[in-house]
């Protein structure tokens, strides 16, 4: 029952942390440009100092704008550092090299292996710290209209937004639906696996049933109200002179990092 009570929480709109910073004031379109540029600089880099670096901003960045403690280790450490490790762990194995340092079991251990995967560890933790951040101060709805902003096919937008909002509804459906069948002991613990499989497949048939149901609904509600391909539900303001110094900050911030990595760190460790 807990996998299925966790399919509850998926709402959006939970995931914003706060709403009172300087970063939530921030424009989406200038938090966006500037989470791509960042994540484009990371994986540009070919030192891990840097991108452990931003990870420790962003860390920084969370408890400023007050995430709790829980959705701190949730995302910031749980779900990046349990990435990382599995790559850390395949790439030091896999990758090989010329200078082997160590070896586990019979298998050899290079320290261009090691070198390598102590760099995508750091690629891994920074570029999720950064998005992470993004999407605690950043509201769906904000992402969608700087999506318009930036001139991304409509038809994806919308679809984005659908299917975001539905996968909502139905996660909160699907867990009423499984407490209704478990108040008639449908997952008894009396009962066999079989059972309890056969039970939950008739919740699954039954909860796509309802989707296509309600897609039909809502696409004939649409159409009926005159909404076409080229409706414009929504009015963007155009982007202030103060945004726009923001976002070439930000990029050229960003080239700064990698010209640091590249010339600076790398002259100091002779790659």
């Amino acid at each position: 029952m807990r996998l299925i009570n966790y399919a509850q929480e998926v709402d959006f709109e939970r995931l914003v942390v706060g709403s009172s910073s300087t970063i939530h004031r921030l424009d989406a379109r200038v938090k966006l440009i500037g989470a791509f540029a960042l994540i484009f600089s990371i994986i540009s880099m070919k030192q891990p100092l840097i991108p452990f670096f931003i990870f420790c901003a962003a860390t920084v960045i969370c408890f400023g704008i007050k995430m709790p403690l829980k959705i701190y280790l949730k995302r910031l450490v749980l779900l990046p550092f349990s990435v990382a490790v599995v790559v850390l762990v395949v790439v030091i194995f896999t990758y090989g090299g010329e200078h082997q340092v160590s070896s586990f079991f019979g298998l050899p251990i290079y320290q261009e292996s090691c070198s390598f995967a102590v760099l995508l560890f750091a690629r891994i933790i920074a570029s999720i710290s950064v998005l992470s951040v993004f999407i605690a101060t950043t509201e769906v709805m904000a992402v969608t209209e700087a999506m318009h902003w930036f001139k991304v096919p409509k038809v994806m937008v919308d679809l984005a937004v659908m299917m975001l909002r539905y996968i909502h509804l139905l996660s909160g459906e699907s867990v009423r639906m499984y407490r209704a069948q478990a108040s008639r002991c449908g997952f008894s613990s009396r009962l066999g696996y079989k059972r309890k499989l056969n039970n939950l497949s008739t919740i699954a048939g039954s909860l796509i049933l309802r989707a296509l149901k309600r897609g039909e609904r809502v696409y004939a509600a649409m159409l009926s109200r005159g909404y076409t391909i080229d409706s414009q539900l929504t009015e963007i303001e155009p982007l202030s002179v103060k945004n726009a110094l923001f976002c070439v900050i930000i990029i050229v911030f960003s080239v700064l990092l990698v010209i640091v990595d590249h010339i600076w760190l790398g002259a100091g460790t002779g790659l």
